[in-house]
């Protein structure tokens, strides 16, 4: 996976037309990774280990916190 500083290297090279693309797919990329935790942290009817849920939890909030980065990175690299 790339880190960050690699990511804003790789934005630094875009051109506007290839950062207004990026933005588009981080951002659905975010409310994909919105949706798929809350249906399944938000489901009633299934029973989930406390552990599992907590684990769910945890990896989907550190997948949105670095789309989050990365949507930040991208507007600031627009001027947005």
């Amino acid at each position: 996976m790339m880190t960050l500083d690699e990511y804003k290297e790789k934005i630094n090279a875009m051109t506007k037309e290839e950062l207004t693309e990026e933005l588009e797919m981080l951002r659905e990329s975010l409310e994909d990774i919105q949706l798929e935790r809350k249906l399944i942290l938000g489901q009633t009817g299934v029973h989930i280990n406390a552990g599992k849920v907590e684990a769910y939890r945890n990896a989907f909030d550190r997948e949105a916190s670095v789309l989050e980065q990365k949507i930040n990175m991208v507007e600031k690299a627009l001027g947005a």
